[in-house]
């Protein structure tokens, strides 16, 4: 993305946390991205695209996010993810998982589908890296998208509940390697 097409994809991005995806029109979108409708179509020619534009946003920053200053792979570095996720949660006021909700408001665009999974299966990579054993990515993803879905009504106790996890994967990990 270029630095207009990425100023109007971080506009696109917040009028649609705090609209939804279905209520918008694109003179809505267009008004709160602050650009004129050429420049907006040029940049994104379809709702769908500016949606998608959102998403890809969204999804670099969500990833620089959990990446920086993250300890070497390992236990720290896994409990650190959930620090990590605990205080996105609270910069987005708890609402759930924005591409759930993008995907939920748009259910038969397999482009939408597409970059969701994309992004969900990065996240999942990623956990495998950071625990630095891969066979516990998938139980680092569920704990993730748990603390993603029920923060709103849990908040913290979330994070803590998903950290005392991990803490005794680990824990039942370096007990069985040693027995």
């Amino acid at each position: 993305m270029d630095d207009t097409e990425d100023t109007i994809a971080a506009g696109l991005e917040k009028v649609f946390w705090s609209r939804g995806f279905a209520d918008p029109s694109v003179p809505e979108l267009r008004a709160g991205v602050g650009v004129s409708m050429r420049t907006l179509y040029r940049y994104f020619p379809s709702k769908e695209a500016m949606v998608l534009g959102a998403l890809e946003y969204r999804h670099r920053r969500y990833l620089k996010y959990v990446r920086e200053g993250v300890s070497e792979p390992g236990l720290a570095a896994a409990e650190q993810l959930f620090d990590k996720l605990g205080g996105w949660m609270r910069m987005t006021d708890g609402k759930e998982c924005f591409f759930r909700q993008a995907l939920a408001a748009n259910p038969d665009s397999t482009d939408i589908e597409s970059t969701v999974k994309r992004h969900k299966g990065e996240l999942l990579a990623f956990f495998g890296e950071l625990s630095d054993n891969t066979s516990f990515a998938s139980s680092l993803y569920l704990l993730h998208e748990g603390v993603t879905a029920c923060y709103a009504e849990m908040g913290e106790t979330a994070v803590e509940d998903a950290k005392r996890a991990v803490r005794r994967m680990f824990k039942e990990t370096n007990e069985t390697k040693y027995s």
